[in-house]
């Protein structure tokens, strides 16, 4: 992966390291933008694990995770943990790449088969078996459940601006209104929080 990734124009990779390696001044030193953390090398529930990826929001270093094992409940984890992208190893090299450049420009990447699963386990399972969002039972406007929706799509900012033809000002007072309504932490919490409970069916997404 690191091979392919240093022949592609407008990444350069940094660092490599391994869980035996790992120490947050690499990231620091090497002024990483985007972290791909290999979820197979770690128990997500490992404190390893946990400084990894409080480390990188220390240090403003967005994490896009990997991992071969497309569980549902460990997707919610590692994005509710911090993680701005969830994918599977096998992801074609131009999804990675445009992956990668999403969440560097602030957008979050979710791989479709996970962001449809989330949405299956709320519907068939029940609230109870997804973790509830602390902003069950707000109300919000149809534009805030719009621009939700677009979040669960992964879209940034300026994506979402086009899209509705928004200022891009008034849509960062929408994303501001959404984190306050609902009292979550980052866009990446409001991603998995449109995923969960259904606001990505508000969005209507372009045609290719």
């Amino acid at each position: 992966m690191m091979t392919v990734l240093r022949g592609i124009q407008g990444i350069d990779v940094v660092v490599e390291f391994d869980t035996a390696s790992y120490s947050p001044r690499l990231l620091r030193d090497h002024r990483a933008r985007v972290l791909l953390m290999d979820l197979d090398s770690f128990d997500i529930g490992d404190v390893l694990a946990r400084q990894v990826v409080s480390r990188t929001a220390e240090q403003e270093v967005k994490v896009l995770a990997l991992s071969a094992n497309l569980d549902p409940g460990t997707a919610i984890k590692v994005l509710l943990g911090g993680a701005q992208g969830f994918l599977h190893k096998d992801t074609p090299v131009q999804g990675l790449v445009d992956a990668i450049r999403a969440v560097d420009r602030g957008g979050v990447a979710l791989d479709p088969w996970v962001a449809g699963e989330l949405v299956t386990a709320l519907r068939y399972n029940g609230p109870s078996e997804v973790p509830a969002g602390p902003g069950d039972g707000v109300k919000l406007t149809p534009r805030q459940r719009q621009i939700l929706g677009l979040i669960g799509h992964g879209l940034t900012n300026v994506e979402i601006a086009d899209q509705l033809q928004l200022g891009r000002p008034t849509v960062k007072t929408h994303i501001s209104s959404l984190l306050r309504a609902l009292d979550l932490r980052d866009r990446t919490q409001l991603a998995v929080y449109a995923c969960m409970h259904g606001f990505r069916a508000h969005a209507a997404m372009p045609m290719n």
